[in-house]
């Protein structure tokens, strides 16, 4: 096949990046690549790096007139190739993560083939980059009805004043890639599809590329709580500052499909706290159990507060600490715990990269 050492030397090339590119079964990973890049689009994105440069000097690189290279450069980033800072001096470009980035801005052109493909991707990249690494690029902000009354939240677990307020905008919504694959692979999607969340100059990308649409702060909180009331879960940027933001559920997103075959989901991913269940309280409903994403609640032989009803329990090893038992309990018994050892939260996600970095030895 045409130009396998130059898919190749792309391959490695977003391996170095922060979330990295893993093998795959089948090389998914590079067939992933032939179906986004000509040849000539990854020869240019060779010379790109992770930190955000003005075309003069990435033009130098490719050996072309900074004129050409401003026209094919400006055209890769239209196309989510490249990502692009507007600044007041010009723009800026670098080269993303092919995951939280290049994959998730073709959410408009994928097609099953891409899907498909994809699935075999997020299994590399789980076991390769993602399970047991100390820093995870995404973390579990809990539903914001179940931790509202807690003096002791941190502003950024606090799901609102995470996402709203001055700095944090413009906001923007786009499809999830998830549930878009789902309907590529021919398969039914309940949940609402706008939820994927963007803020500041990434929600400005975004509404420039015509991937997602600008929110106002109040139908960003509209948005929030359409998200609470179809039971997802809020996955933002592993940052005090917030980027981006994920609505997952278990029956179309990857990173559930792949979290719920773990035994003890909860120890990859960051979260402050986790789910506990009063058993004096509890009336055996179950309507917590119907809610949780990771099949962290499961029906005891305790007797409840109804009579021929069991009592639930939460199994602390599989629990994500999302929040979402709490919101809808009718008897109040289910509340949220801060654990023990709370996770450090990097202060952006330019010191969340250098972790990453930092751990799989790419820095």
């Amino acid at each position: 096949m045409e130009h396998n050492e130059l898919y190749t030397s792309l391959k490695k090339h977003l391996d170095a990046m922060p979330a990295g590119f893993p093998d795959c079964l089948d090389s998914a990973e590079i067939k992933l690549l032939r179906k986004f890049y000509t040849p000539e689009q990854a020869r240019t994105a060779l010379a790109f790096t992770a930190m955000p440069e003005p075309v003069s000097a990435i033009a130098g690189r490719l050996k072309i007139d900074e004129q050409e290279a401003a026209e094919v450069i400006e055209q890769m980033a239209k196309e989510g190739l490249l990502f692009r800072v507007r600044t007041s001096k010009g723009p800026l470009y670098c080269q993303p993560n092919f995951i939280m980035g290049i994959y998730e801005w073709h959410v408009h052109t994928i097609d099953k083939e891409t899907a498909e493909l994809a699935d075999r991707y997020y299994e590399g990249m789980f076991e390769r980059h993602w399970r047991g690494k100390e820093t995870k690029q995404l973390r579990v902000v809990p539903v914001n009805t179940s931790i509202i009354q807690k003096d002791t939240v941190r502003s950024y677990d606090n799901i609102r004043d995470l996402v709203r307020g001055s700095g944090k905008g413009p906001y923007a919504v786009a499809p999830c890639i998830c549930r878009v694959e789902q309907m590529k692979k021919g398969n039914t999607v309940t949940r609402p599809l706008e939820t994927c969340l963007t803020f500041g100059y990434t929600a400005k990308y975004y509404t420039e590329n015509g991937i997602g649409r600008e929110l106002t702060e109040e139908e960003l909180m509209a948005k929030l709580d359409e998200c609470e009331k179809a039971a997802l879960v809020p996955f933002g940027t592993n940052s005090q500052e917030i980027t981006n933001m994920c609505m997952c559920d278990s029956d179309s997103c990857q990173l559930f499909r792949i979290l719920k075959s773990y035994s003890r989901p909860a120890e990859e991913v960051h979260s402050a706290y986790r789910a506990e269940i009063d058993p004096s309280q509890c009336s055996g409903c179950g309507v917590c159990a119907t809610r949780c994403q990771v099949d962290a609640i499961l029906e005891t032989g305790e007797a409840s507060t109804k009579p021929g009803k069991h009592a639930y329990a939460v199994i602390e090893e599989r629990c994500i600490g999302c929040g979402l038992c709490v919101q809808r309990c009718p008897a109040a018994a289910v509340a949220m715990v801060r654990k023990e050892t709370v996770p450090d939260v990097p202060e952006n996600i330019f010191a969340m990269y250098g972790r990453m970095a930092k751990e799989r030895g790419s820095i």
